[in-house]
């Protein structure tokens, strides 16, 4: 089931979403719906690696938050510069899961 938003823009970013829609013959809505997708899935990302940076989760959870396999996540964790750590204590929590 979907969700009707309402939002205000700047006219710039109105102007500039308009022209992309158009140059991709897509209409504004889908290309908005895109964008907040990809943006939404690129967020979680982002705090699943934070918590992994923080030591708040195990890899194997930050990857499940990310919606990410576990070595889809050791990939953007090298690709952000973040060490892989992985004790003993985290072996037996990823066990459990």
């Amino acid at each position: 089931m979907s969700e009707t938003i309402t939002l205000r823009l700047p006219p710039q970013t109105a102007k500039k979403l308009h022209e992309i829609a158009k140059k991709e013959g897509k209409d504004r809505s889908t290309l908005i719906r895109e964008l907040l997708e990809n943006g939404v899935k690129q967020k979680s990302v982002e705090q699943a690696i934070e918590l992994y940076r923080i030591g708040q989760v195990t890899a194997w959870k930050a990857a499940q938050l990310a919606g990410v396999s576990l070595w889809a996540f050791y990939k953007l964790l090298e690709e952000k510069g973040v060490l892989i750590q992985y004790s003993e204590h985290d072996l037996e929590q990823d066990m459990k899961a």
